[in-house]
């Protein structure tokens, strides 16, 4: 493993952040963010908004290394085993108002009539069942077991600011959007005025312009969170945006901007869009590292599929019979038509007895201590439908932010290793943690039923299922 010795001097900290920050520049793209820097001569004299952009970005990676250095808080001044850009907060969990349908046991909801053939729609959904996904379709991979996203596609927490950023509402693509009526403006594209980050950001990967791009920016006094998506943190030499994935000092594009008092219901108005398909917020079931340092996954979680309901002749206006509380809408592309297709804000929960992939039993007590956190939270809250995916996912806080306050030995237990285990090198805690989740979770399907490689997916059957669906959250 490659570290960073500390460093001896103020000197040192000087060069070391300005090395970092650079080498992250020309591994970037191409190096073709440097040329924000230049007065577009034909040499690399700064121009005076390159004189700006780089006192913004290199002050605060300046801030972290100083303080490290001034402290000698470890022996090294930044290891694999930290986070890029560490969350230095903690977040008051649970999170949302009590009676807010976050937090509402799911132990006593009645199991829905139609339960079991919605868990066999999704089921072959799963498997790669398009017949009733208009074009275009998400490409699924045949993998019926859910995943914990926590690297690409999850959810970036980080502080918010004390001033205020102009931000256009525009996607990677480079469509001119609407907010909703939280946040009005007159115009297609705005621009909105929203808090400033306190330091560097990164949306959440994949570095691609097909991100979904999710950012929180969080106001530990106000309790307020701003939700983004397709945040841009990043152009081109030509003005567009670089998509997700991309670490910068200021946020200058969105596709779109919301907001929540995190002591709130956590909901929007009927007919609201948000920084999710469905209208939620961010932070409304996302895994935090606060949970597992309590103990136990106090609240519902939040999960997606490959195309939730819409049965309007209209999709773009969908019917309320399509989205359920804590749902405000639904996803107007990539849709399913079925009637028995699993809609917006539905809550599955996990069965007490449950089978792997051969329809055999599974034995939980060969489990390791943290997948049993998640599969009771399963069992106590359930998790509703809040976005479209490529496949079954959950979300845990991205890996570049989630700090877990635990020691090796504690992180060792939860996952099931003897202490003194090393966790391995390129990885955070969180990272072994959320990993160890994974590997477990890929031997529980949401159902089983005899399955031949190759087989029409959409003639698929199950003799027994993991999950039922029960009745919605009440308001």
């Amino acid at each position: 493993m490659n570290t960073l010795k500390q460093p001896s001097s103020v000197l040192s900290v000087l060069t070391l952040a300005g090395s970092l920050m650079l080498a992250g520049w020309l591994s970037g793209s191409e190096g073709v963010r440097l040329a924000a820097y230049t007065d577009g001569g034909s040499h690399d004299h700064p121009s005076p908004t390159g004189n700006k952009q780089v006192t913004g970005e290199f002050v605060p990676l300046l801030k972290i290394f100083y303080n490290r250095w001034k402290t000698g808080d470890s022996s090294t001044l930044l290891s694999a085993s930290e986070p890029l850009l560490p969350r230095d907060f903690a977040l008051p969990t649970p999170l949302f108002a009590p009676g807010s349908a976050w937090n509402q046991s799911a132990t006593e909801a009645s199991v829905l009539l139609q339960s079991g053939q919605q868990i066999l729609v999704t089921y072959r959904v799963l498997r790669g069942d398009t017949s009733y996904s208009p074009f275009p379709a998400y490409s699924v991979p045949n993998w019926p077991f859910a995943f914990l996203n926590y690297d690409e596609y999850t959810i970036p927490v980080f502080r918010a600011g004390q001033g205020e950023q102009s931000v256009l509402i525009r996607d990677y693509d480079g469509n001119l959007g609407w907010t909703n009526p939280k946040i009005p403006i007159s115009q297609v594209g705005g621009p909105v005025s929203v808090s400033t980050a306190d330091g560097m950001v990164r949306p959440a990967g994949p570095e691609r312009t097909d991100s979904d791009g999710h950012l929180v920016l969080y106001n530990p006094v106000t309790f307020l969170a701003y939700d983004f998506w397709q945040a841009t943190t990043a152009l081109d030499t030509a003005g567009r945006s670089l998509g997700g994935g991309q670490t910068g000092s200021r946020i200058h594009e969105s596709g779109m901007i919301d907001f929540f008092d995190i002591r709130g219901p956590g909901v929007n108005p009927t007919t609201y869009s948000s920084a999710r398909a469905t209208g939620t917020p961010l932070l409304a079931g996302l895994i935090l590292p606060e949970d597992i340092e309590k103990g136990e996954i106090a609240h519902a979680l939040c999960f997606a599929i490959p195309g939730m309901r819409n049965l309007s002749r209209d999709p773009s206006t969908p019917l309320p019979s399509d989205y359920f509380y804590p749902a405000s809408t639904t996803q107007v592309s990539f849709y399913n038509t079925n009637t028995f297709a699993l809609a917006a804000g539905q809550r599955l929960r996990l069965k007490a007895k449950l089978v792997d992939a051969e329809g055999h039993s599974i034995d939980e007590g060969q489990l390791s201590p943290i997948t049993h956190t998640f599969l009771k939270a399963l069992r106590d809250y359930g998790a509703y439908l809040v976005d479209g995916s490529g496949a079954f996912s959950f979300y845990a806080e991205d890996i570049h932010t989630a700090v877990l306050h635990l020691t090796e030995a504690e992180v060792n237990t939860l996952i099931g290793q003897p202490i003194g285990t090393p966790l391995g090198p390129g990885r955070t805690k969180w990272h072994a943690v959320v990993e160890k989740l994974n590997e477990e979770l890929g031997q529980i399907p949401i159902a089983y039923g005899p399955w031949q490689d190759g087989q029409d997916p959409a003639r698929a059957t199950i003799t027994a299922s993991n999950f039922e669906v029960v009745e919605p959250a009440k308001h």
